[in-house]
């Protein structure tokens, strides 16, 4: 198996609380109100902390038609969210699982890093092509 990872940091002037609050906590009521045509389904099997799944469809005549997410650990003190795309066929055949790490950093000035590290395992020796990552 192959492991490749790839880290993606966004600067915001929206403070660490509300973006974490509103890409992790409150995700599944704010994305399909703010992109109304953003998923054709989400279903949700648990609370939303860890074991979570979420089985996500996106609209017709998307590349990627389904990913099923699996929430490993959340801490909403530290303002960090861990989670493995499991299944679906963003995983392009040669893909056995993604694991993220997310985080969000207060800055001096009231803004916000977040940082995402996406650490693709892949099957045999494959190689994630540049067009499939972040």
């Amino acid at each position: 198996m192959g492991v490749e990872s790839h880290v993606l940091e966004l600067s915001s002037t929206v403070s660490a609380e509300k973006i974490f609050q509103g890409l992790v906590i409150d995700a599944d009521t704010i994305i399909p109100k703010a992109a109304p045509g953003a998923y054709k389904n989400v279903e949700i099997k648990g609370d939303g902390g860890a074991g979570t799944i979420k089985i996500i469809t996106l609209p017709d005549g998307s590349p990627i038609t389904t990913m099923t997410l699996r929430t490993d650990a959340i801490n909403k003190e530290a303002l960090t969210l861990d989670f493995t795309v499991i299944d679906g066929d963003i995983l392009l055949g040669f893909i056995e699982s993604i694991e993220n790490h997310l985080v969000v950093v207060p800055t001096a000035d009231g803004g916000s890093i977040t940082k995402t590290t996406a650490i693709f395992h892949t099957k045999g020796d494959a190689v994630v092509p540049a067009e499939n990552i972040n």
